[in-house]
């Protein structure tokens, strides 16, 4: 029997630097199983649900043993014997690169804002769509370059739900900000949205602190629903529209045609989220200064009356639904 080629995912996920790391690289993870590879998450400290997740989707999570991000960690995930290695996170340091490049293994970064201290990396994952090739004219080695929306690693869940074209709810408002919402932006909204009476629904991730709270006002009203994880994405396809930390959410909504509300709480998510922004899918409202809950009603609001059709066609043919296929793809020829 031959062996199957091995696919070593490493990112860490915390209440201060959020999931998304950890969730898009599941996502790529997912993708590389159906090429055919055997996938292993490297993490540190992977909170159970996390964990369960991962495990889940088919992919092996392996705790990491020693300082975290360290030139230890890098030769810790050198030797699980991988193909490849596909790395996640601004906090890696050079140190940690450095290591792995005096390898022979092949690895990829995802990156967001030419944020990485790698120097020579195989290939350079960067799926928002203000990427190009000028960000990383500094890298050795001619790495293979995999930018734009056309390589967004949604999840295969979502790029089912999106092939069965859910049909809208009119008037409900789908709310998410992030798996870690570290600037406690939900119960607000949710507060705000619920008094315009139209349906809210809400997810709260897995390192969300407010879970409770949400669950009170959702007891307390009865146009707020609470839901659960295996609910998150039908939610979110047959929402009229999504209010989303802009981060990875924004595509998953764009997979499923869902017209949404981009909330920039990083500074990391500007760029991103104003080229977004100029494909016609989302609107932007900048919270990283100053959170204005007034902005985000304005702009729900201009989105229903002013009617949503526009934007759910822009989403739609960006056609972001293939992309963790494609990126798995291109790994597996460097792998």
């Amino acid at each position: 029997m031959v062996n199957r080629k091995v696919a070593v995912l490493r990112a860490d996920a915390s209440s201060s630097i959020g999931v998304g790391h950890v969730m898009r690289s599941l996502s790529l993870g997912e993708a590389l199983l159906d090429e055919g590879f055997g996938v292993e998450l490297v993490s540190f400290e992977l909170a159970p649900s996390l964990q369960s997740l991962a495990t889940s989707c088919g992919v092996e999570v392996v705790e990491l043993s020693c300082a975290p991000r360290s030139s230890e960690d890098a030769q810790f995930v050198l030797q699980r014997n991988a193909n490849i290695v596909v790395v996640d996170g601004y906090e890696f340091p050079r140190e940690f690169f450095a290591g792995l490049e005096a390898s022979s293994t092949p690895f990829a970064i995802i990156d967001d804002n030419a944020e990485t201290n790698a120097q020579s990396p195989s290939a350079v994952i960067n799926q928002n769509p203000h990427a190009s090739a000028s960000m990383y004219a500094h890298l050795q080695g001619e790495p293979k370059m995999l930018l734009g929306l056309q390589y967004a690693m949604v999840r295969k869940e979502v790029r089912e739900v999106a092939a069965m074209n859910l049909p809208s709810h009119e008037g409900e408002v789908f709310v998410a900000m992030g798996g870690a919402d570290f600037l406690g932006l939900t119960a607000p909204i949710v507060e705000a949205l619920a008094e315009t009476g139209l349906q809210i629904r809400v997810a709260v991730g897995h390192a969300n602190t407010q879970r409770a709270q949400i669950q009170k006002l959702a007891d307390q009203l009865g146009n707020v629903t609470l839901i659960e994880q295996q609910d998150y994405v039908s939610s979110l396809a047959s929402a009229h529209v999504a209010v989303l930390a802009a981060g990875s959410s924004l595509w998953e909504a764009c997979a499923v045609g869902t017209p949404s509300i981009g909330l920039v709480v990083a500074d990391n998510q500007f760029a991103s989220a104003n080229a977004a922004k100029k494909l016609g899918f989302t609107r932007v409202v900048d919270c990283r200064v100053r959170f204005n809950v007034d902005a985000v009603l304005n702009e729900v609001q201009a989105c229903i009356l002013g009617g949503t059709s526009a934007m759910r066609g822009a989403a739609l043919s960006t056609g972001v639904a293939t992309g963790a296929s494609m990126v798995a793809r291109e790994l597996g020829a460097i792998a």
